[in-house]
């Protein structure tokens, strides 16, 4: 009798765990289903959300300055048309700089690389490899003969090239509208989209996308400092050395600095292909030692200092992240891969904490607070 009480026990013990591994599962399962939908409806409409997240990146990172601002009595439109002028004058201005420096830098820079041919090929002919000549010329014949029998090809890519040049025209000034009210309205328009959501949960959410938009500003502007010192700790390089295009390098350097891991790697290697090009392999080898040093100094001094607080994510799951992102969208998905992670892991976290007291007090207060000071601005 106690041997059949105890299976049965023990029977009733193996359902309670596969009842609470299904519901486990089965709620894990449902949340997987719905991230695939939101990514699958994300990619689709990419010309819509990429804008869109873009203005909310540029909010975060210029929003503090329109705070200021108001603060000091300045009417929250004026404060906002002045920010936005502000921010597309020096992004304007620092393409600019890198367009024309290149362009003018063209003739040198081909000159350089034609030496640089001619010293390879030198090398490959006389040095270890003991290449004939006509080895390298069948090389080059070839090259030429690609360049014919794909010249369609290329051509159909330059104007897929100038079709994307007026979609990123497109979603520049989309991305410029939204941002307009991001700072202007944002927080009125935050209030008002959680009033969507059913008022037993509405303070919750609201105050998760509080912590998350300050998890964000924070991430911003300890990126944009990290950038600024990887430019400017590689340009000293680049002007002691006697690099050509010392000053696109290093703008290059600061916004490639925005694309986590991937840009950091791309712009040292241009770097140090200038540097090989232009004034030989001593140089480019005392560039590599520069970018290196600067790029450990950001990795293992900047970054735990200035992104500690504002980023709480393990690297690996930041590589794993960026790469997927790269995977599904390309260069904005690397992009926004990190600040997505970031908004979301506050997001949970704040949503998995107990709910403080008077937090429906707060939203009003906060709605407020979202309201422009000056009724004419």
């Amino acid at each position: 009798m106690n041997s059949l009480l105890t299976q049965g026990g023990d029977s009733s013990g193996t359902d309670s765990t596969l009842r609470a591994a299904a519901v486990f599962f089965g709620r894990w399962l449902v949340i997987a289903a719905a991230a695939a939908v939101v990514i699958w409806a994300a990619a689709r409409l990419l010309v819509v959300v990429l804008p869109l997240a873009l203005a909310i990146l540029l909010a975060s990172l210029l929003r503090p300055f329109v705070a200021a601002l108001s603060r000091r009595g300045m009417p929250l439109g004026a404060a906002t048309a002045i920010v936005m002028l502000t921010g597309l004058v020096a992004v304007t201005a620092v393409l600019l700089f890198v367009v024309v420096s290149v362009l003018n830098n063209v003739d040198v820079l081909a000159g350089h690389l034609t030496t640089s041919v001619q010293v390879a090929r030198d090398w490959a002919v006389h040095g270890p490899l003991r290449l004939a000549p006509e080895q390298l010329a069948g090389v080059q014949q070839q090259l030429v003969e690609w360049l014919s029998s794909n010249r369609r090809q290329l051509t159909q890519q330059a104007f897929t090239t100038t079709s994307t040049m007026g979609t990123l025209l497109t979603g520049a000034l989309l991305t410029m509208f939204a941002l307009v009210f991001f700072l202007y309205q944002g927080p009125r328009l935050w209030t008002a989209a959680c009033r969507l959501v059913p008022a037993s949960q509405r303070s919750r959410i609201v105050e998760a996308g509080r912590r998350s938009f300050r998890s964000l500003t924070g991430f911003m502007r300890a990126t944009a400092v990290v950038a600024a010192a990887d430019a400017v700790g590689i340009g000293l390089g680049l002007v002691v050395v006697g690099v050509p295009l010392a000053g696109p390098i290093t703008a290059l350097v600061f916004l490639s600095g925005f694309l986590p891991v991937v840009g950091a790697l791309v712009s040292g290697l241009i770097a140090v292909l200038v540097a090989a090009v232009t004034r030989g392999l001593i140089a480019a080898v005392i560039v590599l030692v520069v970018v290196v040093a600067v790029q450990q100094l950001e990795g293992n001094v900047l970054q735990p200092w200035l992104l500690g607080d504002a980023v709480r994510i393990h690297p690996v799951a930041i590589v794993f992240g960026v790469t997927a992102g790269s995977t599904l969208a390309g260069v904005s998905g690397a992009l926004l891969a990190v600040p997505l992670m970031t908004t979301v892991h506050t997001a949970v976290t704040t949503w998995t904490q107990p709910q403080p007291d008077g937090a429906e007090e707060s939203d009003r207060e906060h709605a407020a607070e979202g309201a422009p000071r000056h009724a004419g601005s």
